[in-house]
């Protein structure tokens, strides 16, 4: 549980690793292995190491704590806080209990543990974005064509997609904007941008890494054991 003594002020890094896996056919994916080691230490381990950050907040099943500080012990030694809050039902519940676990925290970035293969250059790229702006996200160019289509199936139309972005994690907020996203949205919504984006507030997007890929199926994990093994991704 989180200690007394957190400090004040600084970054306050936050994993999520409390999702349902309901599409992995049975199989908790923040706990499969990857390359020797659980899928959710590879974010938690580089993300710990990133420059400026004090606080390290792991939301999660409360049985695993344990091992969730094992990942983070680098972090530990190098004087970062680590600490564990109970997952919550919705994604954003989770994030809430980790707020309140640093709730003096000048910036939050906040990464979902699914995505094993974020990279330190990319959550710098995400603090510079929020840093200028107050909020940032990674997004990367959508290449397949798009269509928006009815209840049926019908295609409506063929989405123009030189503006669209497909949306990634680490997402990067000033502190007080987060919390106050989180205390005044109540409706459900799939990532704190859309909070922030709710109170009016601009998010800006920063260029996503394309490596920076999220585990939702069993092919993925399979795609992601593949490119580990193959050398494609590497800490940059």
């Amino acid at each position: 549980m989180p200690p007394s003594d957190v400090p004040a002020g600084g970054l306050a890094v936050i994993v999520l690793a409390a999702g349902a896996s309901s599409r992995m056919g049975g199989v908790d994916k923040i706990w499969a292995d990857l390359g020797g080691r659980p899928l959710i230490a590879h974010s938690i381990e580089t993300l710990g190491a990133i420059e400026g950050v004090q606080t390290l907040v792991v939301a999660g099943p409360v049985e695993r704590y344990a091992e969730f500080t094992t990942y983070a012990s680098d972090a530990a030694r190098r004087g970062v806080h680590v600490m564990c809050v109970p997952g919550g039902r919705r994604r954003q519940d989770s994030v809430a209990a980790a707020i309140a676990a640093a709730p003096d925290a000048a910036w939050y970035l906040v990464h979902d543990g699914a995505r094993p293969f974020v990279t330190a250059d990319l959550a710098r790229r995400v603090l510079e974005g929020a840093h200028r702006h107050g909020a940032a996200i990674p997004g990367i160019a959508v290449t397949d064509t798009v269509k928006h289509i009815d209840g049926s199936g019908r295609i409506l139309a063929t989405v123009e997609r030189s503006s669209l972005r497909a949306v990634q994690t680490p997402q990067g907020f000033a502190g007080p904007l987060l919390r106050r996203a989180h205390a005044e949205v109540t409706g459900d919504v799939t990532d704190d941008a859309a909070m922030v984006e709710w109170l009016g507030t601009s998010v800006f997007v920063v260029p996503g890494d394309p490596a920076n890929m999220k585990v939702t199926t069993p092919t993925d994990l399979t795609v992601a054991r593949a490119l580990l093994a193959a050398g494609v991704h590497r800490e940059v």
